[in-house]
C-alpha cells in the first residue's frame, strides 16, 4: 500500500513539476498564491482599519478605537501568520507589481502613524491617573493629622529644623 502523501509533499512536487521556468514565480504553487492573494487584501484590510482608527484617535472618538481593536488584532494575527509563507515570493512580486511596494509602504507609514498616536494616547492617560492620585492626596487627611487628631506641619512642606548634633 503507497501512503498518501502530506501537503508538504505535494506542495515540493508542484514546485519541482514548475522547476523549468526561470524566476520565483515558476516555483510558486497554487497554494502560494492564494496565500500571496489573502496576504495582500488583509494587508489592504489593516491599512483601512488603521486609517479609521487615526481618523477616530483625531476626532477624539475614543469608544470607536476600542470597537476597532478585535479587527484590528484578527487582521494583524493573519498577517503575521501568513507572513513567513509568502515573504519568498514579495521580493519577486514587488519587481512585478509596482504598486504592492505603494501599498506595503503606504501600510508602514499607517502603523508607525497609529502607533504613535496611541503612545501619546496612554501617556497622556498615565499623566491623568497621576494628577488625580495628586488631588486625591491633596485632600485627603494622610498626613495632616497625628493618631491623637493634632493637626501636624504641612506634608507640602518639610519642617525646617537645625541639626544640632555634632
Amino acid at each position: 500500500m503507497t501512503p498518501v502523501p502530506g501537503r508538504l509533499s505535494r506542495r515540493i512536487a508542484a514546485r519541482r513539476a514548475g522547476g523549468g521556468e526561470a524566476g520565483p514565480d515558476a516555483l510558486m504553487t497554487d497554494e502560494d498564491a492564494a496565500n500571496l492573494a489573502r496576504f495582500e487584501e488583509d494587508m489592504e484590510a489593516v491599512t483601512a482599519v488603521l486609517s479609521t482608527e487615526i481618523a477616530a484617535i483625531e476626532a477624539g472618538r475614543i469608544e470607536e478605537v476600542t470597537a476597532l481593536y478585535p479587527e484590528k488584532a484578527a487582521l494583524l494575527k493573519r498577517i503575521e501568520v501568513l507572513m513567513p509563507v509568502v515573504e519568498p515570493f514579495l521580493r519577486a512580486r514587488i519587481e512585478t507589481d509596482p504598486g504592492l511596494r505603494a501599498r506595503l509602504v503606504a501600510l508602514k507609514q499607517a502603523v508607525g502613524q497609529d502607533g504613535a498616536l496611541l503612545a501619546r494616547m496612554s501617556e497622556a492617560t498615565s499623566q491623568i491617573v497621576r494628577e488625580i492620585d495628586k488631588i486625591r492626596d491633596r485632600h485627603s487627611l494622610n498626613g495632616l493629622y497625628g493618631k491623637r487628631g493634632e493637626r501636624r506641619g504641612d506634608p507640602a512642606r518639610p519642617a525646617a529644623g537645625i541639626d544640632k548634633t555634632l
